[in-house]
């Protein structure tokens, strides 16, 4: 092949017109002879297939400086590797992850570090390749319930019952404050219609989904232990008999969850009480999934923490009530319906024995019975309490208790529903005997054909009202519990303790990634500390300004909350009123800035360079004046200079460009213009500087072949740009944000666009061009000619955007 390099006046270069633009035309210089066969132009493509990988012509044209390639540490290691890492390390010389080292990625809600995300690229990079972490301090992505945790005030449990909740206002009191919920176009309302006529919580489910798809949750103040068996009791009933609801405790930000168990909810008012014992360290939020069944729920006094020893005296002893002695213990079983009575071993609650009473098939309740008769009558001006374990083979299991003389069948009464799934089930009743002969307790199990297991039986009197007559005192912190058993307070911390509560996690998480970066031997080049700390608009601090937040929250219904400041009380606790996953650091620690700075300076290499980064510079003045100020103010309260360099995201918008020519170069050059200001005013401050984030939008995902060419002139012009208006002594470089337009890389980013120099195909797009001109200070183009050079039929490494 021939290779002719050709040098010409730019005036006879890339003659664009209409039908031929892309095209490249050659002239006549003068003092050059006739253009040659062998130096005929070839097609951009054709031109474009031989340039070489990006980082070849850094090394060549730009020594001093690094360009890099920001991306999601999954695409490299996971999604698309196989195309997407031999590209990434072919073209860049530096990667940014664009997530995985956010704190929000590696902080656990109970301050537990996870480096298993950075680690896969870490182990997947190639060892030329520099690492650019982003970012320690953010307004956004931080880890929020955890920070939130360290400064909340100190919760209060107290209970008269036997389980401390950490649940607020499961009693549903008044409303449904503390608790939210989605999905499914499901609703939740608070209603007047508990069992004793106060509120509830009333949940409606439109159609059969899955269980999650439909859920009420609340957050807890502070993440759940790991290895603490926790409790859950509540009172629910379904507008139909096949209501299932289930319960999960989980982290709100992986929404990796435990628990999952479920409870069969009938139409009558149950009580229900269900374990989970914990794995994780960092579960934060309660779940009732409610999505799997279309149905209505009526809700009432959630409790859920650890159980305290219920001081309860079972009138039925021994086998009578869990059965370990392998026998019935004095309970009889009979029925036209039942197939068997037995007790069995690991058919109990806890893997012992337990009772197990099987039906022939569906039929009415009392046609399969178990009973146990008292040697005497029960006290007819006393109240008793039963309560027993329970589960079944099927989920829509049913099991009714009344009460009955044992000699004359009659004076019966109670006929409490209980709904038995497939999860051990905590059912209990209470009455007053109607009639001054009963004798015989019974569990019938008729109604449904399947498999019931039952263990833990208790029976007696509450403890405040007497013994029975032939029975023993049963006591029951239930029985007389009211309808509130914990009082949740709150004793609120002092800014002193929130400040030293938040440097601690800060210097945790700054300490624990560089001291992991350096157990892997990975040296960083730069790092972004800070990131984002000055508004829009207002120009002022983010959190340590009056009133400075800037983040908003936008609903399905396009209602805008705005962050704001918190609220607190001893009542109420903590409101950040911040979007999820959100902390403005400044606000309750003004100096966090010098602070941030000082310790990633303590605890990472000398070498690494220290940024502070934000976005929209070129195009707000007013906003890169703060940020230049807000650096001499780290510089000043740390005595010293210790931030070594500025990063500014350039995140272009050229929407207005059209098919017309001299429209797009008016754009770019009007562009220039602010981008040459921006880059003079950070070269003043004799930092480093640094373009940490480049992009190119078009505002569609079909541009034409001009605005192609458009983009391509814009990426040129910030690298030109910059190397006019930057010394070489602070030229840090580029890094552009994102490898190619795949739909992947844009899920959350300028979706639907086509911003970056690679297409969807991972092909070379006429951007492409024009960062390797850019970078070249010439154009690359002119060195291939000669109508023997067929690499373009060799490659086929260009997009298909780049046409003839």
């Amino acid at each position: 092949m021939k290779l002719n390099n050709i040098i010409i006046p730019l005036a006879a270069l890339l003659l664009t017109t209409a039908c031929d633009d892309q095209i490249m035309k050659w002239g006549t210089p003068e003092g050059h002879g006739t253009v040659t066969a062998e130096e005929i132009s070839l097609a951009v493509k054709e031109v474009l297939a031989n340039y070489a990988p990006v980082k070849e012509y850094a090394k060549q044209y730009t020594p001093n400086m690094l360009v890099g390639l920001g991306m999601g540490a999954s695409l490299y290691t996971e999604n698309y590797k196989d195309v997407f890492q031999g590209l990434a390390n072919e073209n860049f010389q530096m990667f940014t992850p664009g997530n995985a080292m956010k704190m929000d990625a590696v902080v656990g809600n109970s301050g537990k570090l996870n480096f298993a995300g950075i680690d896969a690229l870490l182990d997947a990079m190639p060892s030329e390749v520099r690492l650019y972490g982003h970012n320690f301090i953010w307004y956004q992505q931080q880890s929020q319930a955890y920070l939130k945790s360290l400064i909340a005030p100190t919760m209060v449990v107290k209970t008269d019952g036997d389980i401390a909740s950490v649940l607020a206002n499961g009693g549903f009191d008044a409303d449904l404050s503390s608790w939210s919920g989605w999905g499914n176009s499901s609703t939740r309302e608070w209603e007047k219609a508990s069992e004793d006529g106060s509120g509830c919580a009333h949940l409606v489910n439109p159609t059969d989904a899955n269980p999650w798809s439909a859920q009420m949750v609340q957050n807890f103040s502070m993440p759940l232990e790991a290895g603490k068996t926790y409790t859950l009791r509540f009172k629910a009933r379904c507008n139909i008999d096949a209501g299932s609801l289930q319960f999960v405790v989980q982290n709100n930000k992986t929404y990796k969850g435990e628990g999952y168990i479920t409870a069969a909810v009938g139409t009558k008012w149950q009580t229900y009480e269900l374990t989970i014992t914990t794995k994780a360290d960092d579960l934060n939020q309660f779940c009732v999934n409610f999505g799997k069944v279309a149905a209505e729920y009526w809700i009432d006094d959630i409790q859920f923490g650890e159980k305290r020893e219920d001081p309860m005296t079972n009138v039925l002893a021994g086998d009578a009530s869990d059965f370990e002695g392998g026998t019935t213990g004095g309970w009889s079983s009979w029925g036209s319906n039942k197939e068997s009575g037995t007790v069995e071993t690991d058919m109990g609650k806890d893997g012992g024995y337990g009772l197990v009473l099987k039906t022939k098939k569906d039929g009415n309740y009392w046609e399969a019975q178990c009973a146990y008769t008292f040697d005497s009558y029960l006290d007819a001006s006393k109240k008793y309490i039963i309560q027993f374990w329970a589960k079944s083979n099927t989920a829509a299991g049913k099991l009714q208790f009344q009460y009955q003389n044992g000699t004359t069948y009659g004076s019966q009464g109670a006929y409490n529903e209980f709904s038995v799934g497939t999860e051990w089930t905590l059912c209990e009743a209470s009455f007053t005997p109607a009639y001054d002969d009963v004798n015989r307790i019974i569990l019938n199990f008729g109604k449904v054909d399947g498999t019931y297991q039952i263990d833990n039986i208790k029976f007696g009197v509450a403890k405040d009202q007497g013994s029975a007559a032939g029975a023993k005192q049963f006591v029951s912190t239930r029985a007389k519990r009211p309808r509130r058993a914990t009082t949740i307070s709150y004793v609120v911390k002092t800014p002193a303790e929130k400040r030293t509560a938040l440097l601690g996690a800060m210097e945790s998480w700054i300490k624990g990634m560089a001291d992991h970066l350096a157990e892997k031997k990975v040296v960083p080049y730069g790092y972004d500390v800070i990131n984002e700390p000055i508004t829009d608009g207002s120009n002022l601090v983010r959190g340590v300004d009056d009133g400075a937040f800037g983040g908003s929250t936008t609903d399905d219904d396009g209602n805008t909350t705005y962050d704001s400041a918190p609220t607190e009380s001893a009542a109420e606790a903590l409101n950040l009123n911040w979007g999820d996953n959100r902390f403005y650091w400044g606000y309750y620690v003004k100096d966090y800035a010098v602070k941030a700075f000082q310790m990633a300076r303590k605890y990472l290499p000398a070498e690494t360079k220290l940024f502070v980064n934000d976005y929209n510079l070129e195009v707000s003045p007013g906003k890169l004046q703060a940020l230049v100020k807000f650096v001499e103010n780290i510089d000043k309260a740390n005595g010293s200079p210790i931030v070594d360099g500025i990063g500014s995201q350039v995140h272009f918008d050229l929407h207005a460009a059209t098919d017309n020519t001299a429209t797009n170069d008016s754009i770019i050059k009007g562009l220039r213009a602010k981008v040459d200001a921006m880059f003079k005013a950070l070269a003043a401050t004799g930092k480093l500087v640094r373009v940490t984030e480049l992009d190119v939008s078009l505002g569609t995902s079909s541009p034409s072949a001009a605005q192609y060419k458009c983009q391509s002139d814009c990426y040129k012009m910030i690298f030109e740009s910059y190397k006019a208006n930057i010394p070489e002594a602070q030229q840090s470089g580029i890094t552009i944000w994102s490898l190619s337009d795949n739909e992947a890389e844009h899920e959350y980013w300028l979706k639907g666009d086509v911003p970056n120099i690679f297409d969807a195909s991972y092909l070379r797009k006429w951007a492409y061009k024009g960062v390797c001109d850019g970078i070249a200070g010439e154009d690359l183009g002119l060195k291939y000619g000669g109508e023997d050079y067929k690499a373009y039929y060799e490659k086929q490494n260009v997009s298909s955007t780049v046409s003839e």
